[in-house]
């Protein structure tokens, strides 16, 4: 705890998250500070699913100068200074910018993916939920299930788009007019086996990021034989984005001495006309 009068340091707040988390603390993990002084009194902290410029612009005028991010915030997953290869000479002009602007607006910038990741039950599957509204639907205790009202493909696909306030990144696999009940979700990441796994059992998954030559063929394939099943892709960011709304509620109560806000990261992508 942060002595009494004394304001709370990121590096304090940190402490705390590794002390509740509920996991053994992994040297080796990639949750640590990517940019900024861990000593910097905090004023108040953002969420995010990426830290991109836009998230930091906002969290700066919110005053909110301890980002907590789950995705990279420098283009890679070591947050190194990116390596534009032979011959395009050193330094890049965009992470620059970028670490100019945290340095300028006394930010620091801190990753939580690994034992975010860990936490039970999944932040990730229960975000999405929470933000669609279908809480209620869980089919028992399995967060990646629910029996939501019958709707058509089509509907459902709209449905998300405007809750999850999606511009263009929404994909759909299937008959737009299949009539759909039970989804699963497979938020972030998800590979060939777990659609393999998961499509029989369900009418959609709603999946963050995978390959398109394997479980987005294996659902094209499946409709294609036949079976009315559909499969809705939301971007890798955007299906993990509501985990970070869930822990922004974590650590409202864990860090009660700041205002703690989640800064969504948005859909990267504009549709042409």
């Amino acid at each position: 705890m942060a002595a009494l009068g004394s304001p709370l340091t990121a590096q304090q707040v940190v402490d705390r998250i590794q002390k509740n988390v509920g996991a053994p603390w992994q040297p080796q993990s990639l949750d640590t500070f990517k940019a900024g002084d861990p000593a910097t009194p905090v004023t108040g902290i953002a969420t995010t699913g990426m830290a991109t410029m836009d998230v930091l612009t906002r969290a700066s005028k919110e005053k909110a100068n301890l980002v907590i991010t789950l995705q990279p915030t420098f283009f890679g997953r070591l947050d190194a200074q990116p390596d534009p290869g032979p011959g395009a000479g050193t330094g890049d002009p965009v992470y620059a910018a970028k670490m100019e602007f945290i340095r300028k607006n006394g930010m620091v910038v801190w990753r939580f993916t690994h034992h975010w990741r860990g936490r039970k039950p999944d932040p990730f599957a229960t975000g999405l939920a929470g933000v669609l509204g279908w809480t209620r639907y869980r089919v028992g205790d399995d967060v990646f299930r629910y029996d939501v009202p019958s709707i058509t493909l089509a509907a459902l696909a709209d449905d998300l788009a405007r809750r999850l306030k999606a511009r263009a990144g929404i994909r759909v696999i299937g008959d737009p007019q299949t009539r759909v009940r039970r989804i699963a979700l497979l938020p972030g990441v998800s590979t060939l086996a777990d659609a393999m796994k998961t499509l029989p059992e369900c009418d959609v998954l709603l999946a963050g990021e995978t390959r398109e030559w394997e479980s987005v063929e294996y659902a094209q394939d499946t409709v294609a034989s036949g079976r009315k099943k559909g499969m809705i892709m939301l971007g890798r960011v955007m299906s993990e984005e509501p985990g970070m709304n869930v822990c922004a509620d974590w650590l409202k109560a864990l860090v009660p001495e700041v205002p703690v806000r989640w800064m969504a990261a948005g859909d990267p992508y504009w549709r042409p006309a």
